[in-house]
C-alpha cells in the first residue's frame, strides 16, 4: 500500500525556478512539498554559463548575490566576430555566479519558510483524475519507498526533461513537444588559467559557425584567473559533438596551456519561444520545462526566476480564493509574457536568422556595425531590432556587395516587432488561445517563407 500526503502545492524540481516558486508560495502560509533528485548538499549544482543580469534582482525583489555566491562582477558582454578581430560591446551590470552557492541560498530561504523537501527523490508519474493532476507518485530516496504527494496545484520545474509535463495527455495545452532543432547542445568546463585574464569584468561571446554551428562559444571570467568556457551547438542538425569541438578548437588555444580543470559537463537547453501556456487545469510549468531560456544565448537563470514569480503570484491568489482552474491560474501567462516572454518570442526569430548566417556575413555585421552597440543593447534588453533606415543605407554603401544582408535585417526587424506585439495581445481568456495561436502560426509561416525555411 503506497502512503499518501496532502499539500497545497507539490513542486517537482529544485532548480532556481522550483526553489524560488516554493519559497514565494510557502511564505504566504501555504503548504509546499518540493521533490528534487539531488541530495540536499548538491542542490544548486548545474552545468550552465552561470551569468545573470543585475536587473532581475531589482525586478523580483530578490536579494542580490553576495559573498561566495559571486565569482565575478560583470560590466558587459563583448560579442566577437568569427574573424576574432572585430567585436561589439554590450554594456550591462551582472554577476558570474557560483551556481551551487546561489542555489543553496535559495534552498535555505525556501526551507526557512516551511517548504518540505524530498531530496534524493524523483517523480515517477503524475496522477491524473477528472481532468486534473491530483498528485505525483514519487520515490522517496530517504525513506526508500514510493509515496503519493497530493496537491491542489502541481508544478513541473524539472528542467528540459519535463518529468511531469511530458507524461500528460497529448491534448493538454502544456504538452507541446520540444523540437530537437529548437535546442542547444552544450558542453562547458571550469578552468583555472596560468595567467590573469584580460578584462575579467566582460563576458565574451564568440560567433563562429565553424566552431559552434548554430550557436556560439563563450569565455566567461570567474575572477582574475578562473573561467567558465564552453560552447553550444544547434541540435537536430547532425553537427559534430560539442565536446569534440571544444577539445579541437578551444582547448588547444594558448590561453588554456597548463590550465587546471575543475569541472566539466554538458546539457541540453531549449532555445525557442515559450510554451503557448504555462498553465492548464491545476498544473503549472516553469523554468526550462516551459522553454523559458533566452533563444539567442541560452541564458535561463533570470527568465526562470521570472516564470516562478509569475506562477507564484497566480498560485497565491488562486489558493486564497480556493478555486484552482485554468482560468484562475491564467494570469501566470500574462505576467510572464510582460516580464520576459514577448521579448523571448521576438528573439526566437533572431536566433533562427543568426543560425543561417555565414562567417562572412556575421563578420560583416560586426565589422561594419550594421547593428550598432546601442541597438544590440536594445535587442538584448527588449527584443526590439530597431532600424534607422537612413543610417543603414549609408552603411550599405560601404559593403554594396552584400545588399541582401541589409534586406534580411530590415525584414527581420519588421517580423520581430510583429511577433512581439502579438504576444502583448495574449488572450485574457483561455477560450481565445486557439485563435491567438493560429495568428502566431501565420507570423511564423511568413517568416519561414521570407527566410527560406522549408
Amino acid at each position: 500500500m503506497v502512503s499518501s500526503e496532502k499539500f497545497d502545492v507539490v513542486v517537482v524540481g529544485g532548480g532556481v525556478a522550483g526553489l524560488f516558486y516554493s519559497r514565494l508560495v510557502a511564505e504566504k502560509g501555504f503548504s509546499v512539498a518540493l521533490v528534487e533528485m539531488k541530495p540536499l548538499k548538491k542542490i544548486g549544482e548545474k552545468v550552465c554559463g552561470d551569468a545573470i543580469n543585475r536587473e532581475y534582482f531589482r525586478k523580483l525583489g530578490l536579494k542580490e548575490p553576495s559573498g561566495d555566491e559571486v565569482e565575478g562582477v560583470i560590466k558587459g558582454i563583448r560579442v566577437i566576430a568569427p574573424d576574432e578581430k572585430h567585436s561589439l560591446l554590450v554594456k550591462g551590470e551582472g554577476f558570474e555566479l557560483n551556481r551551487k552557492a546561489f542555489g543553496q541560498r535559495l534552498l535555505r530561504e525556501a526551507l526557512s519558510r516551511g517548504v518540505l523537501l524530498y531530496d534524493s527523490s524523483y517523480a515517477k508519474k503524475p496522477i491524473i483524475s477528472g481532468g486534473k493532476v491530483k498528485g505525483v507518485l514519487i520515490h522517496d530516496g530517504r525513506a526508500g519507498v514510493d509515496k503519493v504527494l497530493e496537491g491542489k496545484i502541481v508544478v513541473d520545474a524539472s528542467g528540459v526533461a519535463g518529468a511531469l509535463r511530458n507524461k500528460l495527455p497529448s491534448n493538454w495545452w502544456v504538452s507541446e513537444k520540444l523540437g530537437y532543432k529548437d535546442t542547444s547542445i552544450a558542453y562547458r568546463e571550469i578552468r583555472v588559467l596560468n595567467n590573469e585574464i584580460e578584462e575579467p569584468e566582460y563576458l565574451r561571446i564568440y560567433l563562429s559557425p565553424l566552431i559552434a554551428p548554430g550557436g556560439y562559444w563563450w569565455f566567461f571570467p570567474k575572477g582574475k584567473s578562473k573561467v567558465n568556457v564552453g560552447l553550444g551547438i544547434q541540435g537536430g542538425m547532425g553537427y559534430p559533438n560539442p565536446a569534440e569541438q571544444f577539445r579541437k578548437y578551444i582547448l588547444t588555444r594558448d590561453v588554456f596551456k597548463n590550465s587546471k580543470l575543475l569541472h566539466a559537463g554538458g546539457g541540453i537547453v531549449p532555445t525557442r519561444r515559450p510554451l503557448k501556456t504555462l498553465v492548464y487545469s491545476n498544473f503549472i510549468v516553469i523554468g526550462d520545462a516551459a522553454f523559458t531560456a533566452n533563444p539567442v544565448h541560452g541564458g535561463g537563470i533570470g527568465s526562470s526566476l521570472i516564470s516562478a514569480w509569475a506562477a507564484a503570484n497566480a498560485s497565491i491568489d488562486a489558493l486564497s480564493e480556493g478555486i484552482i482552474t485554468t482560468e484562475t491560474l491564467w494570469k501566470t501567462n500574462k505576467i510572464y509574457i510582460m516580464g520576459y516572454g514577448a521579448k523571448q518570442a521576438s528573439l526566437d526569430l533572431l536566433r533562427m536568422v543568426l543560425q543561417r548566417l555565414s562567417e562572412e556575413e556575421l563578420t560583416l555585421i560586426i565589422k561594419r556595425k550594421m547593428v550598432s552597440e546601442d541597438e544590440l543593447l536594445e535587442i538584448s534588453s527588449t527584443g526590439d531590432l530597431k532600424m534607422s533606415i537612413a543610417n543603414k543605407i549609408i552603411s550599405a554603401l560601404k559593403f554594396i556587395s552584400k545588399p541582401s544582408l541589409l534586406l534580411k535585417l530590415k525584414t527581420l526587424a519588421t517580423l520581430m516587432d510583429k511577433v512581439k506585439k502579438h504576444y502583448y495581445e495574449y488572450p485574457e481568456d483561455p477560450k481565445d488561445l486557439a485563435k491567438w495561436e493560429l495568428k502566431l502560426k501565420k507570423i511564423y509561416d511568413e517568416f519561414k517563407i521570407k527566410f527560406g525555411y522549408h
